[in-house]
């Protein structure tokens, strides 16, 4: 059997497409190299090549045991996981609906469970579709996305309770802010693909990373939340792109772009502070008041209601079990099954049930930075990271507000709070975790391999 009959034996017992070409290479430089050895022991050219084929096995038997390796696989650990977490949040829900007067809670069960649902689709297609055409087309695709969500508003843009910040399709509401979330994972793309080409790429991925928040501004809606909340999951990308050296940057080059990333945050802060309305500078204030760094009377505007009913609502809340008092502390509340879904818990469930959807979230963070962390191909560690950064600061961020040790503005709690546009885009990340273990064993990094074979004279 000659070299080429040989690897078309072996390539014929591999399913996936692209481990096939990953098996042949590797098979391929394997006997280059051996067929060089027997070449440099007196071998004649065709003679190596012949015997080194034969040193390889049985095609057959051999590319059957590497289709059992290099095949795509299920993290079926992850999955249960996370239908672990989907049956608590409509658990929760549910109880939550039960506890709450029908008039306040309408049909939000009905639509959570829908919104659950559709997210849980949208996680097995994200599985299904292979997250490396970022490696070279995440520039397009980043673009694409940009230009997207920057012209939709002009004819599907709805404005709710004053904000701009949504989009009217069908009949169907979604959150501008929460589709803006999946240009993370097209950030680290960007991350990936600019890799080894020096400073230059270091200066243009500072445009990319504030592009999201230009497109927010033509609307006048970059607000101070949601652009520190962006920048922070970028920064903290870019900082993992350059432990890795991908840049190829000096030490001091690297402090002096981390200080300019820091400067341009730091900028962007106070500029966005110097325009705050009364409502946003009353919220700063009553948060400073709440941690005790001065007194201030609730009665002078009534901006302390919101941390003084959730204080309430904790002290008076059962370890398990529901509370009557504090029900009718959270009934009262705007955003009881949204930002402030954690007092409600707390109110029908207890506070065990609030430290078990604490503790389950921080697992499901950590477990994708696990997953990340391991992965031999550098895009899966970079788009899995994004996955893990966004679940992790959204879960943080709105645990810290809720107990008030941030001041209050709109979040998310990953899973738990009522909204369809979020529950899908935190499905759809976790979809993209769940692509990266797939192709763990089939998309692996290999600088090219050229031939070490001594050509017959």
């Amino acid at each position: 059997m000659n070299l080429e009959e040989y690897l078309n034996e072996l390539k014929n017992q591999i399913r996936d497409k692209h481990a096939k070409e990953f098996v042949v290479n590797e098979f391929l430089a394997h006997i280059e190299d051996q067929a060089a050895d027997l070449q440099q022991d007196g071998m004649d050219h065709e003679q190596a090549l012949t015997k080194a084929v034969e040193e390889m096995g049985d095609p057959v038997s051999v590319g059957v045991s590497l289709d059992r390796i290099h095949r795509p696989h299920m993290e079926w650990k992850f999955l249960i996981f996370t239908i672990f977490i989907s049956v608590l949040s409509i658990g929760a829900l549910y109880v939550i609906c039960a506890a709450m007067p029908l008039e306040i809670t309408g049909n939000i069960f009905f639509k959570h469970i829908a919104s659950i649902a559709i997210g849980l689709v949208a996680m097995l297609i994200a599985y299904r579709l292979d997250y490396t055409i970022l490696a070279e087309k995440s520039r397009i695709i980043a673009a694409l996305f940009l230009l997207i969500m920057t012209l939709l508003p002009i004819p599907f843009g709805q404005t709710i309770n004053g904000s701009n910040r949504w989009l009217c399709i069908g009949g169907i509401t979604l959150s501008i802010q929460a589709l803006f979330l999946l240009y993370l994972p097209l950030f680290a793309g960007i991350l990936y693909e600019y890799r080894n080409k020096g400073i230059s790429a270091v200066i243009k991925i500072f445009g990319w990373m504030i592009a999201p928040l230009l497109s927010r501004l033509l609307y006048s809606d970059a607000r101070g939340p949601f652009a520190l909340f962006m920048l922070f999951a970028e920064f903290i990308l870019f900082i993992l792109a350059l432990r890795k050296n991908w840049y190829a940057v000096k030490k001091r080059a690297l402090l002096l772009g981390g200080g300019f990333i820091f400067s341009v945050i730091a900028a962007a802060v106070a500029i966005l502070c110097i325009n705050l309305r009364s409502y946003q500078v009353a919220r700063l204030q009553n948060w400073i008041s709440h941690i005790g760094l001065f007194t201030r009377s609730m009665d002078e505007d009534g901006m302390l209601y919101v941390n003084s009913r959730l204080d309430y609502t904790f002290l008076h809340s059962n370890f398990i079990g529901k509370s009557d008092s504090a029900i009718n502390i959270m009934k009262d509340m705007a955003g009881m099954t949204g930002d402030l879904i954690l007092g409600s818990v707390a109110a029908t469930c207890g506070i065990a049930a609030v430290v078990v959807i604490m503790i389950s979230l921080v697992v499901l963070s950590i477990y994708i930075f696990n997953i990340s962390l391991k992965q031999r191909n550098s895009l899966g560690y970079i788009v899995g990271c994004s996955s893990g950064i966004l679940i992790a600061v959204e879960s943080i961020s709105n645990i810290l507000i809720v107990f008030g040790l941030l001041p209050l503005t709109s979040t998310t709690l990953p899973f738990f709070t009522s909204s369809m546009s979020y529950i899908i885009v935190d499905y759809i990340l976790l979809g993209l975790v769940l692509s990266i273990y797939r192709y763990k064993d089939i998309r692996i990094e290999k600088e090219p391999v050229g031939s070490t074979v001594v050509k017959a004279e």
